[in-house]
């Protein structure tokens, strides 16, 4: 009886010690990223990149993000929230810094919202091209931890010009709320 005892006593002492590890592998800042759909060539617009502290003392945060090959990437701290402590935009790569206050960092369920900006090539062929990044991080003095961001990873070069699906849509349904109320007209006399 007494091994047993003991044995319940380590298994529960394992535990206990190892509760903390097994919070902080589960926590998860989640990144994901918003995108347009579409886009033409030599358009700039925005990307935004949205997650959320997972647990006090969240800190040295990186947010490294790629455009596809040949495509400018602009970056301004003052377009993320909170604003960043450093960023750099070069070429295809958006690098955007939060440090956090020693010792502190940022509060479990502070959001982040990272924004940049990217220009299409003017000659970007039509088609679909692919974004990919990550979100680097510590927790107090653990990490570093790693996630992927998800959400929008692919957007489309359309070509200029024609009438869009939802132009033709809206035609179509203008077209028969006309005929509709034409007939109701005839049909009541007035």
């Amino acid at each position: 009886m007494r091994l047993l005892s003991l044995f319940v006593t380590i298994v529960a002492l394992t535990a206990f010690a190892l509760m903390p590890l097994g919070i902080a592998v589960g926590q998860q800042a989640s990144p994901g990223r918003v995108l347009p759909d579409a886009v033409h060539s030599g358009e700039t617009f925005d990307v935004t990149v949205n997650f959320i502290a997972p647990a006090d003392k969240f800190n040295a945060i990186v947010l490294s993000d790629l455009a596809p090959a040949d495509w400018n990437v602009t970056v301004d701290e003052t377009w993320c929230t909170p604003n960043a402590d450093a960023f750099t935009g070069a070429g295809n790569k958006a690098e955007i810094t939060w440090f956090g206050e020693p010792d502190v960092g940022f509060d479990n369920g502070t959001t982040f919202t990272a924004l940049y900006k990217v220009t299409v090539p003017d000659d970007a062929s039509l088609g679909i091209y692919a974004f990919n990044g990550s979100v680097e991080y510590y927790v107090g003095p653990d990490g570093p931890y790693s996630e992927n961001t998800t959400g929008g990873s692919q957007i489309e070069v359309a070509g200029e010009g024609g009438i869009g699906l939802w132009w033709i849509i809206t035609i179509v349904v203008g077209i028969a709320i006309i005929v509709v109320a034409v007939l109701v007209v005839r049909r009541r006399g007035i």
